[in-house]
Parts: C-alpha cells; structure tokens; sequence
C-alpha cells in the first residue's frame, strides 16, 4: 500500500467509513486521482471559479470563506481538517460554480479527483467506486444535520 493510501486512511475515506484499503489503493493511484501540496496561505479555489474536482484532505488546514458581494466582508464558513473535502458542489453539479474560496491556512496535502476520472472509476470499478460515493453522501448528511442544528 502507498503513503497516500494509508494517510487516506483518515475520516471520510477511513475503514470506519466503509472505504477497505483495495479501495484507498485505487483512488491513490495516479490512474485516478492527483495528490497536490499547497504551501501556507495558498488560494485553493476561488469562489465563483468552475470546478470539476472533489479534494480530500490529507494533511494541513483550510479555511472555507465566502463573500456576498464587494461591500460585504468575508464570512469564515469553517475549518477543513485531515479527512474532510472540498468542492462536492461543483463536482456532483456540473452547471454549479465554487460556492466558496478555500485557502491553505498551513501546508498542507490533497488527494484530488476530477469529473473524468470519477467516471472511470465508476466503469472500471463499480463497487470501489459505489464506496466512495456512499462516504461522500453519508458525508454530505453530516453536513446538512450540523447545518439543521445550527438553525434550529
């Protein structure tokens, strides 16, 4: 198994998520994913941006801020930490632009996979691929439920 494989072995991509370690080893590999390192204070993306790429974080700290207009001052949305990820939006919505700015606040690692790719994994491995797509959906509940509490 590759560094990134096990380092993938955190949160959403974890074995306690139900992503086995064939699974980890695939989205590792190059045939499917890129991992990208951003030095501290890095722009990752730029709200508003097109995006095809889902991030998930390996190491580091991100912040997630988003501004209304020019006038209005940058909101910190949230922290981004190791096994969390980033830009779902625009990768499951492909008419969607980056909803918010993502800065490295530390160095920091991302395993990333784009649009194309994703859809190989889903030809070629279906059920690694159903695996992810599952975590991403249990992961996207846990944000809707956190976002509910906070409004209720």
């Amino acid at each position: 198994m590759s560094e990134t494989s096990e380092l993938l072995n955190c949160g959403l991509l974890s074995e306690s998520a139900g992503i086995n370690t064939e699974t980890r080893a695939l989205l590792a590999s190059e045939n499917f994913s890129e991992v990208i390192k951003y030095t501290e204070d890095t722009l990752m993306l730029q709200q508003g941006q097109e995006s095809d790429s889902i991030y998930f974080t390996i190491s580091g700290l991100f912040h997630a801020v988003s501004h209304a207009n020019q006038q209005t001052p940058q909101r910190l949305l949230g922290r981004i930490e190791p096994g969390e990820f980033i830009g779902e939006i625009s990768f499951f919505d492909s008419a969607a632009h980056a909803c918010a700015s993502v800065k490295a606040m530390k160095n920091a690692i991302v395993l990333k996979i784009n649009r194309d790719n994703y859809k190989a994994l889903c030809k070629s491995h279906p059920a690694q691929a159903l695996e992810l797509t599952s975590a991403v959906a249990t992961g996207l509940a846990r944000r809707l439920r956190d976002a509910n509490e906070k409004v209720l």
